[in-house]
């Protein structure tokens, strides 16, 4: 029991307190926090805050730790993740967001590099068939360093990022942190868009991201995050707080004038009865989506210019954008065509606006079957038992996204279904049954459980 104690009172670097290695701890802390401050003040204003920055990251893990700075560091990865292209320098591929993955991980793997995990066999076929035939593609491509770079992010945001939360099996404390990080990172970037006067000449909103299609984008995401949350809560004042939050991510849906987050949120809606298997949960929604329907024209209003609505009925921009999504499916469709068997490479692609034409472009007809399987993995559960399984309403979200707009390796839409491999896990592990929904018990720690995730594979 001493030696229980002991273990539990150990600081960072393992050493127990009371003793002259926590004086030697901080003593350490302080000097090299300082010399980096000094150090990057040499190189200009960026340079200082830069330096500012990780010193203050270094104090926060010499005063809680490693864990619950990872937990930290993860929440600040999904508040960025709905804009991180506008956090990032133009041109450039890798993002505040990504680091704060790489960050957090990093942190999180002394605690979790033991444990054992085993995800369905879709899944370990589909990504293996996307690396083979990935590869294939690119080495026949005539950019072929371009096209492999392409792959490596495709693989990064399909493997590493699924799997470290698969070993980390985070807490429903955790998730719901996460989840709100996310939908907090959105609304963030809805008011700080307003006031950098993030919108468009026709007046379509796009917040803090880099176009009004990827604010709805994050819109959608965040909703497909609440719909877990909505269930995971059994308090009326958190159900409503949630259903507020819907409610205010359907209003920068409109704002957005994204007539495919429009479409696909309101899928997500017809889909609540089938996976929820209640006929009166559909009748709830049906008449919450009555108000809301009714509020559209005072929502209409509060945008300056183009709404969802709008665009759906061919208004605005609709037509031009019409014009060049019929434009780049016709080229994609060639392109297949071209080489259908083993595709032509990950380069120019973006203008096909669609993933499932990208992906047999790119890595040919084996290389999307691959891929169907991989987004298997992710979107049976949420017909499952696992009481996370609504988590996968993101890897739904995905499927009717991806049709329409080009997403392959985005953080803002990989971030939430990366996190539904929890119900992944459980699913394929035959454990959480939707009895228990929401009554997990001992899940609130901060701190991961250590028992090793084991299972056989299945599909």
């Amino acid at each position: 029991m001493q030696q229980t104690a002991a273990a539990g009172r150990t600081g960072v670097l393992g050493a127990a307190p009371g003793n002259g290695w926590r004086a030697a701890i901080v003593v350490g802390y302080v000097v090299l926090t300082a010399g980096l401050v000094a150090l990057a003040a040499t190189q200009g204003l960026l340079g200082l805050a830069a330096g500012v920055l990780v010193a203050g990251f270094i104090v926060l893990l010499a005063v809680l730790g490693s864990l619950k700075t990872a937990t930290l560091t993860l929440m600040g990865a999904f508040a960025t993740a709905p804009m991180y292209k506008g956090l990032a320098p133009e041109g450039q591929q890798i993002t505040p967001t990504d680091a704060l993955f790489v960050v957090g991980f990093a942190l999180l793997l002394p605690h979790v590099i033991n444990r054992r995990i085993t995800m369905p066999m879709s899944y370990v076929f589909g990504v293996s068939g996307i690396a083979i035939f990935g590869a294939i593609a690119s080495t026949l491509s005539e950019q072929s360093f371009l096209s492999f770079f392409a792959l490596v992010l495709w693989l990064i945001v399909l493997v590493p990022l699924p799997l470290a939360f698969a070993l980390w099996m985070p807490s429903d404390r955790i998730i719901e942190l996460l989840a709100w990080s996310y939908v907090a990172g959105h609304m963030v970037s809805w008011i700080g868009g307003m006031a950098r006067g993030g919108v468009t000449a026709d007046g379509r909103y796009f917040g803090l991201t880099t176009h009004p299609n990827y604010f709805g984008q994050a819109a959608i995401m965040s909703i497909s995050l609440l719909l877990y949350l909505l269930w995971h809560y059994k308090t009326p004042v958190m159900r409503a707080a949630t259903l507020g939050a819907i409610g205010l991510c359907g209003v920068t849906i409109l704002l957005s004038g994204s007539r495919g987050a429009t479409a696909v949120a309101a899928v997500l809606v017809l889909m609540i009865p089938v996976v929820e298997r209640s006929a009166v949960t559909g009748f709830i929604f049906a008449i919450t989506g009555a108000i809301f329907l009714a509020a559209l024209p005072l929502v209409v209003e509060v945008g300056s210019g183009t709404s969802a609505i709008d665009r759906i009925l061919g208004q605005g921009s609709a037509s031009g954008s019409n014009e060049a999504r019929t434009n780049g499916l016709e080229s994609g469709i060639d392109r297949f065509w071209h080489s259908p068997w083993f595709g032509d490479g990950l380069i120019d692609l973006f203008d096909i606006h669609n993933n499932f034409l990208e992906v047999a472009v790119g890595v040919g007809i084996f290389g999307l079957l691959a891929y169907l399987f991989v987004l298997f993995a992710f979107a049976r559960p949420l017909f499952g038992d696992s009481r996370y399984r609504r988590l996968c309403y993101a890897a739904w979200t995905y499927i009717g996204w991806g049709a329409i707009v080009p997403s392959l390796y985005d953080r803002g839409v990989w971030a939430p279904i990366a996190l539904s491999v929890v119900a992944v896990v459980t699913t394929t592990a035959g454990t959480s049954s939707e009895e228990g929904d929401g009554e997990a018990a001992d899940t609130d720690s901060d701190v991961p459980s250590t028992t090793p995730v084991a299972a056989p594979p299945g599909v």
